[in-house]
Formats: structure tokens, C-alpha cells, sequence
């Protein structure tokens, strides 16, 4: 599993989500697509995921 740091980034707050273009163009995502954020509570990470349905 290869790891992308971001440092010196700020916590924003509101009801949209916005993902560094380090990991769109890391995934391979496009506008549109579908994905799926998976959040563990216990271990502080966030799982990013393309929904194939």
C-alpha cells in the first residue's frame, strides 16, 4: 500500500467533500464518477472508493 502525505493542510468544515487532486489523479477518477468514503473511527483513516454498481 503506497501512502500520499499531505502536510501543512488545514481542516475546512461544511457539507461538501473535497479531495486533493493528488488522489483524483492518483485513483483515476473523473468528474461524475460515483465513490464511496469509508471512515474508521477507531484507526482515524479514511478508505476512498470508485462504486462499480
Amino acid at each position: 500500500m503506497s501512502e500520499v502525505l499531505f502536510k501543512d493542510a488545514k481542516i475546512q468544515t461544511g457539507d461538501r467533500i473535497k479531495i486533493p487532486k493528488a488522489i483524483v489523479d492518483t485513483l483515476n477518477l473523473k468528474s461524475g464518477r460515483k465513490i464511496l468514503i469509508k471512515f474508521d473511527v477507531l484507526k482515524k483513516r479514511i478508505i476512498i472508493e470508485e462504486d462499480k454498481k
